[in-house]
């Protein structure tokens, strides 16, 4: 899995990864580590077998959250609802849908 992460405000921190089979894609979720949502579209994503990688927001330093949210929400426009998946750095999904997260990661 590569990591496309290269922005300044990731510096030191650390995702989780999820090793599976390579989709082809680069696939990150941004998610909070208390919200149910997130926890189920983690599972999902792990019984499709593929890499990504997680970083639970709510895990890391207040000031590094919210520079990384502003980060998100200025690279995608808008991201109100965890969990946020995100493609191959270019395609962004908010929120869990089961279907349109399928299609994202293996199309």
């Amino acid at each position: 899995m590569s990591n496309h992460i290269s922005h300044e405000v990731f510096e030191g921190i650390e995702f989780d990864e999820h090793r599976g089979s390579d989709s082809g894609h680069d696939v990150t979720v941004y998610s909070l580590s208390t919200c149910a949502f997130c926890r189920k579209a983690i599972d999902f994503l792990d019984s499709l077998g593929v890499s990504f990688r997680v970083l639970e927001l709510d895990t890391i330093p207040k000031e590094r959250k919210r520079e990384i949210k502003r980060y998100l929400k200025e690279r995608f426009e808008d991201l109100p609802v965890f969990p946020i998946l995100i493609v191959d750095d270019s395609e962004c999904l908010s929120g869990f849908a089961e279907d349109a997260w399928r299609k994202k990661v293996q199309d």
